[in-house]
Order: structure tokens, then sequence, then C-alpha cells
């Protein structure tokens, strides 16, 4: 099976947290500017690599642990840090199918500050780890 981290991530955001829905308000990619596809509020999840896969010897399978990055960018500075709150104690103790462990790999959302449009960003990171051949 081949996984895909980031997607399952931003899946399970989407399923945890009601008021976001992939490909309306929840995006399975980077950072992308506001336009008439892509609102101001928004969540952007992608892979930010990871550690050097874990295997024994000549055994075709790997441990591998993938850094996953989201950001949340609203024009309310409160309301994005909310929303980064939500995301990360909604899926700090969650299990993701054919995942072996899904872990916070901050204590708290990072603020990332403004952009040149005064949107606000918060920035989570979560590590995901799993077995693929």
């Amino acid at each position: 099976m081949t996984h895909t981290p980031a997607e399952a991530i931003a899946t399970e955001i989407g399923t945890q947290i009601g008021a976001l829905t992939l490909g309306t308000n929840l995006f399975h990619s980077t950072i992308r500017a506001p336009d008439s596809f892509i609102p101001e509020n928004a969540v952007f999840v992608w892979d930010g690599g990871g550690a050097v896969p874990l295997r024994t010897m000549s055994e075709p399978d790997e441990i591998r642990r993938s850094v996953i990055l989201v950001d949340i960018r609203n024009v309310k500075y409160n309301n994005g840090s909310d929303q980064a709150i939500l995301i990360m104690n909604s899926l700090r103790a969650q299990s993701i199918a054919t995942y072996l462990d899904l872990e916070l790999a901050t204590s708290a959302p990072r603020s990332l500050g403004q952009d040149a449009e005064g949107h606000h960003h918060f920035g989570l990171e979560f590590i995901l780890t799993f077995q693929e051949p």
C-alpha cells in the first residue's frame, strides 16, 4: 500500500472539524493566495519531509516518519488561533487507519505573523509514522 501522509491528515482534519471541508476551505497543498476558488480563511496541509526511513538489514519494509505541515490562515488573529488550537486538540489522540502513529511535533500552534494582505497565519507540525513495503 502506498501511503500519502499529508492527504491522510487533511482528510482527518475534515472529518474531525465540521467547519472544514476538503476542497472548499481545507486544501492538501502548500499555501495558495485567496482567489475565487480559495477563501481568505483556509487551512493548508502538505508534506514537509521527514527522517531517514528505518529498516532492518535487507528487509524490504521500511518504517517512515513523515512531517506534515499545517497552515491556518484567517483574517482575524483570534479566530485563526482558536482554529489552530481546535485542530491540534482534535488530532492529538487520533488513530488513522493503516498508520502506526500520529503525534504532534509542537506543544502549541506557532504564530507565523501576517502576510502582505494582513492575513494571520498559524502553523502546526505533525509526525505520521507508517510502514511501507
